[in-house]
């Protein structure tokens, strides 16, 4: 009996072993694998990174190039062609995107500088009122009323926010402080009940122009500077209402003019953008479930990615931004990949210096999705080998 007892301790101390034994040789395999997938993904990323960075500084460049002797930034070619100030401070706006390993340089720097003082310059000599221009016998000359007051104006104090805060500026020359001071007070003008409309003799809201003063406001209350109690009250009041009167909880989306419930699902603009237009500017949406379902709609819908310019004469690429909100990395990449294959070579219309200043912010987001991955996948690896 004695014996029998013995045979069995030892039976179960040997169990014992055999069983630990599989569990660390199971734990040095997990490792093993983990390490080997981190390894793997990281030797992918960088690569990625660096291609990221390729595309960045070659747009950079090819914005440069378009900007003109007095700092305006043309559409396509600074040698005739017109200047849209709306497009233009996305233009600016590109050269402010940066990577780890491309930094903004000085001669960027000192472009979007001198844009803003082109900007800035006219902003005051029109009291707010900007156009659209063109070069002819090598002057700009007044083309054309702008559509949307309200959204110019938001560009404007968007461009400048970013550009003070990447900056650190904080010795503003006169007329910048002059055209900040001025815009703010336009937007006050423009706005009823909260919401902007599109100028004195248009009374029109719409979702979009409100989403770029908005933005244009939460940039320049990030800035620092000497009224941002004031700027800030104007965000807070401008943020409160576009949810209340553009957002149609009825049909579960978004409105594209406040008094109005027109929307056809097939057309892509404005219809169809006006969906995402709250994650492109970062809007913070207080159910991000709901704009979710609206973005995989959007997507689904009109595949934005391929870049069909069939569909609208034009790119939208600033689509793209919607998917760095939503971290959808493949379809991001897909979409500069798409890019970069049809455009940068031949640099053709209807591509234009906007377009590629989205694509610049695009691949900062993007370089930055990859190295949240990349410290995602690390400590997934250091919490398996801790174990």
């Amino acid at each position: 009996m004695h014996k029998h007892k013995q045979s069995q301790c030892k039976r179960k101390v040997k169990h014992r072993k055999n069983l630990m034994g599989l569990i660390i040789f199971c734990i040095t395999v997990c490792i093993v694998f983990m390490f080997a997938y981190y390894q793997n993904l990281r030797k992918e990323i960088n690569a990625r990174q660096k291609w990221l960075e390729t595309v960045l500084t070659g747009e950079k460049k090819w914005i440069l190039e378009n900007q003109g002797p007095e700092g305006e930034f043309y559409m396509n070619g600074s040698k005739a062609g017109d200047v849209n100030p709306y497009f233009a401070c996305m233009a600016a706006l590109g050269l402010l995107a940066e990577t780890k390993n491309c930094p903004m340089t000085e001669t960027e720097q000192k472009a979007v500088g001198r844009y803003l003082d082109w900007h800035t310059g006219v902003l005051l000599e029109t009291d707010g009122k900007m156009g659209i221009y063109r070069k002819e016998s090598g002057k700009l000359i007044y083309k054309e009323k702008a559509d949307s007051e309200d959204g110019y104006l938001g560009m404007y104090l968007f461009l400048m926010g970013k550009y003070l805060e990447k900056t650190e500026s904080t010795d503003l020359p006169e007329s910048w402080k002059n055209g900040i001071s001025l815009a703010l007070k336009k937007i006050q003008s423009l706005m009823q009940d909260g919401i902007t409309q599109v100028s004195e003799e248009n009374t029109t809201v719409y979702l979009m122009d409100n989403l770029e003063v908005w933005k244009g406001l939460y940039e320049l209350e990030l800035a620092g500077l000497e009224d941002t109690q004031a700027i800030s009250e104007m965000r807070k009041k401008i943020q409160a209402q576009i949810e209340n009167i553009f957002w149609d909880d009825a049909n579960q989306r978004w409105r594209i003019i406040g008094n109005s419930d027109r929307y056809h699902q097939t057309e892509f603009y404005p219809d169809g953008v006006a969906q995402i237009y709250p994650l492109i500017y970062e809007f913070p949406v207080k159910e991000k479930k709901k704009q979710k379902v609206l973005y995989d709609q959007f997507t689904e819908r009109f595949q934005w990615q391929k870049l069909n310019k069939k569909r609208t004469g034009f790119l939208w690429a600033m689509t793209g931004m919607a998917a760095a909100q939503m971290g959808d990395i493949n379809n991001l990449l897909e979409m500069i990949r798409n890019y970069e294959a049809e455009y940068c070579e031949n640099r053709k219309y209807p591509l234009y210096t906007g377009e590629a200043g989205w694509i610049c912010m695009e691949c900062e987001k993007l370089y930055g999705l990859y190295e949240r991955k990349i410290k995602t996948a690390y400590l997934q690896y250091a919490v398996c080998g801790c174990r």
